[in-house]
């Protein structure tokens, strides 16, 4: 019956994952996406996205306040919080200023150094996830997190494939590849998700 809560939890956490990785991107396609515009469907697509947005909060919030409320006197919690959005608004901060610098100063056109920055940005993202993740699934397990570092190798290899796959997708199929790539990064972080809570051994070495 436990084993049975905790994978109606995963699950719960899966598809809410998965919802608001859609909508996200349906909303950014349906407000930026000529393609939308020239069909008439910002409209339509801008209202999938926030049913999609509003069935995953609905879905995420119990669990995350579920989360809190069982790991809050874990004092790792907070600090990995904190370190995860740092390390992310601070390496946003610094890919976007590099990107800005080299269409200053340099002679690459805004498109090659806007799929750049965005290429890092995905890669970067990816990877913060993972660790995000790891360190989550390590508090809930009550195991440490430095030592079981060498578990976050296969992952990682993972992500870089996925973001790579993704950049591609972008580049070759515009129109519909950016809500797949979304799609398809929601199940890559399910899937790193079970690997770390179901897969990986419950030791430090």
């Amino acid at each position: 019956m436990i084993h049975k809560m905790k994978l109606s939890r995963f699950w719960r956490l899966s598809l809410s994952l998965l919802l608001l990785g859609i909508g996200q991107r349906l909303m950014y396609t349906g407000v930026v996406s000529p393609w939308a515009r020239d069909r008439g469907l910002p409209v339509l697509l801008l209202v999938l996205s926030l049913v999609a947005l509003v069935l995953g909060i609905a879905l995420l919030l119990p669990l995350l306040v579920w989360f809190y409320k069982l790991h809050r006197s874990d004092k790792r919690l907070p600090k990995l919080i904190l370190a995860y959005l740092l390390t992310a608004v601070t390496l946003g901060f610094i890919i976007g200023g590099f990107g800005q610098l080299l269409y200053d100063h340099t002679s690459f056109a805004y498109d090659a150094v806007r799929i750049g920055v965005w290429t890092m940005s995905t890669i970067v993202q990816s990877v913060l996830k993972v660790i995000l993740c790891f360190g989550l699934v390590s508090i809930h397990k009550n195991l440490p997190i430095r030592e079981r570092r060498n578990c976050l190798w296969l992952p990682l290899v993972g992500v870089l494939m996925e973001s790579i796959c993704i950049v591609l997708l972008n580049y070759w199929l515009p129109t519909v590849g950016s809500v797949l790539a979304s799609v398809i990064d929601a199940i890559v972080l399910i899937v790193t998700l079970y690997y770390f809570s179901y897969l990986v051994k419950e030791t430090s070495r």
